[in-house]
């Protein structure tokens, strides 16, 4: 995932779980997530599993994709690649 990417994502969890009026804790709480490890992601400091994707979808009870909508997707190599 590139970093730009990254940022986006980061920014809309951070946003949806404002405007659930959740803190970082209680977010915590409903998810199974450490507090700490909620404000790394918030602030790009991890890298997160498709598991954790999911968890953080259902702690807001959208679906995964959600997460996703209005992420641009940008590609640092735009060149196709071959996969074997």
């Amino acid at each position: 995932m590139s970093e730009l990417v990254k940022i986006d994502f980061d920014n809309k969890m951070r946003v949806l779980r404002k405007q659930a009026g959740l803190s970082p804790n209680k977010f915590a709480m409903m998810t199974g997530l450490s507090k700490f490890f909620v404000i790394q992601i918030e602030r790009g400091q991890r890298n997160i599993s498709l598991d954790t994707i999911e968890r953080i979808a259902a702690g807001l009870n959208i679906i995964a994709s959600e997460l996703f909508e209005g992420v641009e997707t940008r590609r640092e190599d735009a060149s196709p690649k071959n996969v074997s």
